[in-house]
């Protein structure tokens, strides 16, 4: 049995990673397909502050925080992690994971399942990040389906998909970390990117984001928006 193999149906701590530059109803809506596959779970939202594969954020991070908490303060089951947004250095993601993984072990939950989000294109290309090969023993992976995208089918990332997959997503929860799953759901083909295209080529981004947050975005001007749009 392998020595990842945790606990049936305790809880899972499921991490949902980027700019949120701005949040929209794509991110809000993958959180509540989680919770809708794993009620047991919580959900942390974590901003990056200096994403090392990204452009710099448009938004400051106070701004992107203020816009989560518009959204997430009637959720109790989903959070903010703000800690990438207090350091200074590039947000890798196997710095955080392993603090994650010693807060865990220090309060006596170091079989907690955590799981780490993230889309296809991002998985496809996840042998360019910073010691990557170390976030299989911090954390389970959650791939899930884009509209837009595939899972690789040759290459480093497919042979490394293949060696860590879990048969069912039914049994994620039984492991603390060690596993790869796949999750096809249906989801809104939205992004940060496009609604930041849209504001650019003077359109309305109404309707791909809550009213608050482009009412907050009006307010302070971001993106290039106007108290008009």
């Amino acid at each position: 049995m392998s020595p990842a193999l945790a606990e049936k149906n305790k809880l899972m701590h499921i991490i949902l990673g980027g700019t949120f530059d701005p949040v929209h109803f794509g991110h809000l809506r993958m959180t509540q397909e989680m919770l809708n596959r794993f009620p047991q779970g919580k959900v942390s939202l974590m901003p990056a502050a200096y994403p090392p594969h990204r452009p710099e954020p448009g938004a400051s991070a106070q701004q992107r925080i203020e816009m989560l908490e518009l959204v997430l303060s009637k959720y109790p089951q989903l959070t903010i992690d703000s800690r990438e947004l207090n350091r200074t250095e590039p947000s890798y993601s196997v710095v955080t994971l392993r603090e994650i993984r010693q807060e865990l072990k220090d309060a006596g939950k170091a079989d907690t399942c955590l799981v780490f989000l993230m889309g296809t294109d991002a998985f496809a290309k996840l042998n360019q990040w910073y010691q990557w090969q170390e976030l299989i023993s911090l954390t389970n992976i959650l791939v899930v389906g884009r509209p837009s995208s595939e899972l690789p089918s040759d290459g480093e990332m497919a042979e490394f998909y293949q060696k860590h997959a879990i048969d069912s997503l039914d049994h994620l929860p039984h492991y603390s970390h060690g596993k790869v799953g796949f999750c096809q759901m249906p989801q809104l083909d939205i992004s940060s990117t496009y609604i930041r295209e849209q504001i650019n080529q003077g359109f309305s981004p109404r309707f791909l984001l809550p009213d608050g947050i482009l009412d907050y975005m009006n307010q302070y001007g971001l993106y290039g928006l106007n108290r008009k749009s």
